[in-house]
């Protein structure tokens, strides 16, 4: 019965949502639509699911390239804060600090560095996703000891040897989030950033090509396929994170 209800929950959570979207749909500003009906839109995929793929794996490729630097650059500046922190506790602050900075900011100093190239994007990009890294890293280093670490001690091994038998499994957990967030945010900056700098393919630019075009079909298409990509790197990170949680 329980599940049951949980069915019938879901589908009545997508049925408001697709009514609600017909009733935005139906919103007109200076005589133009602000959305595509969801009808429209199911109609118009056919003929635009070839862009629309080309153009979220464009996007797709800058996201994963910025994110695999910023996890390396993460990891490294996290390591060596973590090392330093008991001689220098400002640096946690510096951390912080540099998370606090919105990727986007940066990203015309990477344009003054590097020109309006793919080189700027993927950097700035790792930009935003190597602070979550860094401060999941530290964070996991600053956990108290565990009793698998205390029981090996207790068995003679050095500090070394318990450290290196133990944390990389036990820091799963908090490098987990981190590399949830930096995909997130990996996501929404290579989106961003091909919307302030055009680009041949990217959902981003895509979005601003239909949004000049007053292409609401388009642009429904475009928000709908991000969010898809979105939705699926969530579920995959949670179902990672619940598998992480087992070595906590």
């Amino acid at each position: 019965m329980t599940e049951r209800r949980r069915w019938m929950g879901s589908v009545a959570a997508v049925a408001i949502a697709v009514a609600s979207w017909q009733a935005v749909a139906t919103i007109r500003v200076a005589d133009k639509p602000l959305l595509a009906t969801p009808w429209e839109t199911v109609a118009a995929l056919p003929a635009a699911s070839r862009a629309i793929v080309a153009d979220l794996l464009a996007t797709t490729v800058r996201a994963g390239l910025g994110l695999a630097m910023g996890i390396a650059i993460g990891v490294t500046a996290g390591l060596i804060a973590a090392v330093g922190l008991r001689r220098a506790p400002a640096l946690e602050g510096m951390l912080d600090f540099a998370r606090s900075v919105p990727p986007v900011v940066v990203f015309p100093v990477f344009l003054l560095a590097f020109g309006y190239s793919e080189t700027a994007r993927v950097a700035t990009i790792a930009a935003g996703c190597a602070w979550p890294m860094a401060l999941s890293v530290t964070t996991a280093a600053a956990a108290k000891r565990s009793v698998r670490r205390e029981i090996l001690a207790l068995s003679g091994a050095t500090r070394l040897e318990a450290l290196l038998w133990t944390q990389p499994w036990e820091a799963l957990p908090a490098l987990t989030v981190g590399l949830h967030a930096s995909a997130s945010t990996a996501v929404v900056v290579a989106v961003v950033t091909e919307m302030i700098v055009g680009v041949d393919r990217g959902i981003g630019g895509r979005v601003v090509s239909a949004q000049i075009a007053s292409d609401t079909t388009m642009l429904t298409l475009s928000i709908l396929a991000i969010g898809i990509v979105g939705y699926a790197v969530n579920v995959a990170l949670r179902r990672l994170a619940v598998w992480a949680e087992q070595f906590a």
